[in-house]
């Protein structure tokens, strides 16, 4: 099992523990429950796994990472789920004090693909994470957050809990997450607001400059409750928004 891996002397594994190659395990690390660990990640010194974890390859905890530790719930008192779990998928980067928790109402706490999460980061109960997010450092996720693909997180930002954030929406520093944000969208301010449509993201991730200018001249239009989408990006905001549907005053405040 720990063939083909290089795993500090000084590190702890206990419990039921699979291990994939190519994985670094630093020292004082400490590994405990059922952890299940793919291909070519590396775990820096003093981090933490614990319960219930899957992760995937080449990912990447830098020192004093905790990942899996009880969600918590404060004077409800913390709680564990036996079949829920953390799962992490693949290209990962954890920088150092990230913490991630384990899940409380949903059966997992998921982090996608290729998302960087800078140091002190704290990821509570239940978050989902898409692929690509950026969480800056200090950034703070409730229980039960969701934050869509390529959404990028000011340094400070605070999401308050059960709270959706839409893909590729862009959060600034200090902002104040008090509502569902729906997609493409720059918020920032405390509470937050909608400033503008996030064109540069847009245009980065490949869409047409049409449909970018198409999507922000509607972009209030489908907010008031337009619901003939004209492109990809309109479809996916009127999706959000149908969803929120008891939330869609507070998208136009």
């Amino acid at each position: 099992m720990m063939e083909g891996n290089n795993i500090h002397p000084t590190a702890i594994i206990d419990g039921n523990f699979e291990i994939g190659e190519g994985n670094t395990i630093g020292a004082y690390t400490v590994i405990k429950g059922n952890v299940k660990i793919g291909d070519n990640n590396y775990i820096g010194p003093h981090c933490f796994l614990q319960n219930n974890i899957e992760i995937g390859q080449y990912n990447r905890f830098e020192a004093f990472v905790a990942i899996g530790a009880l969600g918590e719930m404060g004077a409800k008192g913390d709680v564990f789920l036996e079949d829920g779990k953390i799962i992490i998928g693949d290209g990962n980067t954890f920088r150092e004090y990230v913490n991630v928790h384990s899940p409380v109402k949903r059966k997992d706490t998921r982090i996608g693909n290729k998302c960087y999460i800078m140091n002190k980061v704290y990821i509570a109960h239940d978050c989902q994470l898409g692929d690509g997010v950026m969480m800056s450092a200090l950034t703070k996720f409730g229980g039960g957050v969701t934050a869509g693909d390529n959404a990028n997180f000011g340094m400070g930002a605070a999401v308050h809990q059960w709270t959706d954030v839409g893909e590729n929406v862009m959060v600034g520093m200090n902002a104040a997450i008090n509502k569902h944000v729906p997609p493409f969208v720059i918020v920032a301010g405390s509470p937050c607001r909608i400033l503008r449509v996030n064109k540069v993201g847009l245009t980065r991730r490949g869409y047409t400059d049409h449909d970018v200018n198409q999507l922000n001249l509607r972009y209030m239009a489908l907010l008031e409750g337009d619901t003939k989408p004209h492109n990809e990006l309109e479809e996916k905001v009127v999706a959000f928004i149908t969803t929120h549907e008891k939330h869609l005053n507070k998208f136009k405040e």
